[in-house]
């Protein structure tokens, strides 16, 4: 668990959370736009660079109960939906997102842009 990164994403979650269903929540590696997640309205678009079935590789994550597999394209993304959770959940997450599917470093830096929809 990153806490500097968790703290980095809390808030943006809580924007999204607090805006739905017309706010997004786009969070990008710093220096590399082909690492992303995107939230918004209990939904979870993410960059998926694996070739093997996602369900499989989120089960090393945090639980998220209820979390469903919804669409996903080889090497390129995975979208999940996830019933109404807790902000800093929902950001624990992401943050194991990033460190285990996108194999980012522990010290990693994110660009946040919270959008109207």
């Amino acid at each position: 668990m990153s806490v500097d990164q968790i703290a980095a994403i809390r808030p943006a979650i809580l924007e999204a959370i607090e805006g739905s269903p017309a706010t997004c929540a786009t969070l990008e590696l710093e220096g590399d736009a082909d690492k992303w997640v995107q939230f918004t309205e209990y939904t979870i678009n993410a960059a998926y660079p694996h070739s093997n079935n996602p369900e499989e590789c989120v089960k090393s994550l945090p639980s998220i109960a209820g979390l469903k597999l919804v669409n996903w394209e080889t090497r390129t993304f995975a979208t999940f939906e996830i019933p109404p959770s807790d902000a800093e959940l929902v950001a624990r997450w992401i943050d194991e997102y990033f460190l285990k599917i996108l194999d980012c470093s522990a010290d990693y830096d994110i660009d946040v842009t919270i959008e109207q929809l």
